[in-house]
């Protein structure tokens, strides 16, 4: 199917046709002229902003009396989206041009021909005051038709495909965002598994040299029990020897005592 345009007409466009009209003559198209910027029209320019390449009408006609419908085949190896089309007379200056900052046209791919269809609305000027001029090339409306539809297909799938590419680029920013918020919680995991590990280790060491020290009190409690029971062991062999003393001490006393008695009476 034909892409409607409704072009920006410019001021050296509109100047021709206030001359050609006043010499009673139309002005003719001749060529399309494709570039890649996206921008919003102007009525001052006077050709595009960034043309890339130009292919001469192969086919076209009036279907109004301010609308033309014209046709050309673009079989070159230039590759580039189009963003911007002019419409060029036959003296070369531009009679309008169209141009949309935020959507392409087609998609113009090397080796591959790709037809171009316009349908054309030249609003503010004289009724058929521009005609097509085309290359006799033999195009048919019907073959246009059918080869622009499938021209729009294959942009419209282009089109997809690069909004599934922006898709998968955006997801795949997402993903590096969550890897590193992940690998992120796993340093934190294992740095604070090392710190639970150390303090662990510390509290281990702590256990084990309190176990030692209970240890060493508990030997010398033993020690000192042993040292204990001897010196009572000690003190009640002095004790039993201090008894026998006694007891030979007052035997002796005893017998002294006796032998005293013995000797005063005799």
């Amino acid at each position: 199917m034909s892409t409607p345009l409704i072009p920006q007409l410019l001021d050296s466009g509109l100047a021709a046709i206030q001359l050609a009209s006043g010499d009673g003559v139309k002005l003719r198209i001749t060529h399309i002229a494709l570039g890649d910027a996206g921008y919003t029209p102007t009525a001052g320019q006077t050709s595009l902003q960034h043309e890339i390449v130009r292919y001469p009408i192969a086919d076209g006609k009036s279907v109004g009396p301010r609308q033309l419908h014209l046709t050309a085949l673009a079989d070159d190896s230039a590759e580039f989206w189009v963003r911007e089309v002019g419409f060029v007379l036959e003296n070369g200056s531009f009679l309008a041009v169209w141009s949309s900052p935020s959507r392409a046209l087609a998609y113009k791919q090397a080796g591959l021909e790709l037809l171009l269809a316009y349908d054309l609305t030249l609003a503010g000027v004289p009724p058929d005051s521009v005609v097509v001029q085309s290359t006799g090339a033999g195009l048919s409306l019907h073959l246009a038709e059918e080869l622009a539809s499938l021209a729009a297909s294959a942009v419209a799938g282009m089109q997809v495909d690069l909004q599934q590419d922006a898709q998968l680029a955006h997801y795949g920013q997402e993903l590096s965002v969550v890897r590193t918020h992940l690998e992120e919680l796993n340093q934190r995991a294992m740095r604070s598994e090392i710190d639970h590990g150390s303090r662990l280790a510390r509290a281990e060491e702590a256990q084990r040299q309190h176990g030692n020290q209970l240890l060493a009190l508990a030997e010398s409690d033993r020690q000192t029990s042993q040292r204990l029971d001897a010196l009572a062991s000690q003190q009640t062999s002095e004790h039993a020897n201090l008894l026998a003393l006694h007891a030979a001490n007052s035997a002796a006393i005893v017998d002294l005592q006796n032998h005293y008695l013995k000797g005063v009476t005799a």
